[in-house]
């Protein structure tokens, strides 16, 4: 393989009914990633929302949940993952109360790169969540290269 090859790692994070489902599922449904690549859909959590199995077989995406944090943490995880799927790209929807720099600094397989980081956050509950969580939201935007807030409405203020 190409020493530039690179599998990407896209890792969605967010609190739960953040809109981390919804998000990929747009994605998905936009056709950027109908291109025949295979990939891997990696679910941490399950909320309201779901990504319909035929949109995952369109985006030849298995998906794989899991219910531990220690899953994430075990290098032989992955390396079942890629020896199984042989996927070409990876999302990942982590738990936000999850700590991101254990997938962030993870051993993964060779030629994994976790490319994107992105947290997702509903405008509506994002002053609770900060005023009672701020070290792990601290965490969680410190590891973000983009950070989307949703749910806001014209009038709402966001805490700082």
């Amino acid at each position: 393989m190409n020493e530039d090859y690179i599998i990407p790692v896209y890792l969605i994070m967010g609190f739960l009914e953040a809109g981390k489902t919804t998000f990929i599922r747009e994605v998905l449904e936009s056709g950027d990633f109908a291109d025949g690549d295979k990939g891997v859909y990696i679910c941490c959590e399950e909320g309201e929302c779901e990504i319909p199995d035929k949109l995952l077989q369109a985006n030849k995406m298995q998906k794989i949940e899991i219910e531990e944090i220690e899953q994430l943490q075990d290098s032989e995880f992955f390396s079942k993952i890629e020896k199984e799927y042989r996927p070409e790209r990876v999302f990942i929807e982590f738990n936000g109360m999850w700590d991101p720099d254990l997938v962030i600094s993870a051993n993964l397989p060779k030629y994994w790169e976790v490319f994107q980081t992105i947290t997702m956050i509903d405008a509506r509950s994002f002053a609770t969540y900060l005023q009672n969580m701020r070290s792990i939201i601290g965490n969680v935007i410190k590891c973000s290269e983009v950070v989307i807030f949703n749910r806001c409405s014209k009038d709402q203020d966001l805490p700082s």
